[in-house]
């Protein structure tokens, strides 16, 4: 293995200068460039250790370089404004709209109320132990005798129950 690691290091001093640059051309990030290039190098390393040799070095390791800079170019990238140029302010929204955004809380308040008031005693309860209480299924589970995947299956069936219930 020792063996194997100093030759790599040599192909790494080799190659170090002539991969950067390569990727240098296509990034044109000063910053950038030197993770693309431990990146290149770590990936044929792992590639050489697990036995995926290529037949001509020079022509695969610029080919991951290649690959590296590709995958770099093509990843969403938030959008950021200039610093002169703030953001536009969104304006507050209306009373009105305020009103009709609680009433419409309300009305799901209330209506998840009447859901449960509607489940089985025990189903409430287990409920009320994960969610008031804040236990784990584990700790429901010891507490009321019963294994954890029953008490996930029904928390889960439940949690659907109610969803439906609420979408209408």
């Amino acid at each position: 293995m020792q063996g194997d690691t100093e030759a790599f290091h040599q192909l790494t001093v080799r190659y170090y200068r002539p991969v950067a640059g390569f990727i240098w051309k296509r990034v044109q990030q000063p910053d950038l460039v030197e993770d693309l290039v431990q990146e290149t190098f770590l990936e044929a390393f792992q590639a050489l250790k697990a036995g995926r040799g290529p037949e001509k070095f020079s022509s695969w390791l610029f080919g991951i370089a290649h690959n590296r800079c590709g995958k770099w170019l093509r990843r969403k990238r938030p959008a950021l404004f200039a610093p002169d140029a703030a953001p536009e302010v969104v304006a507050a929204p209306s009373e009105q709209v305020l009103r009709e955004e609680q009433e419409e809380q309300e009305q799901q308040m209330a209506q998840l109320q009447t859901s449960l008031q509607g489940l089985p005693a025990e189903t409430r309860r287990l409920l009320e132990l994960k969610h008031r209480d804040g236990k784990t299924c584990e700790e429901i589970a010891a507490e009321v005798g019963r294994p954890v995947g029953t008490i996930k299956s029904l928390l889960a069936r439940t949690y659907k129950a109610l969803r439906g219930a609420l979408a209408q």
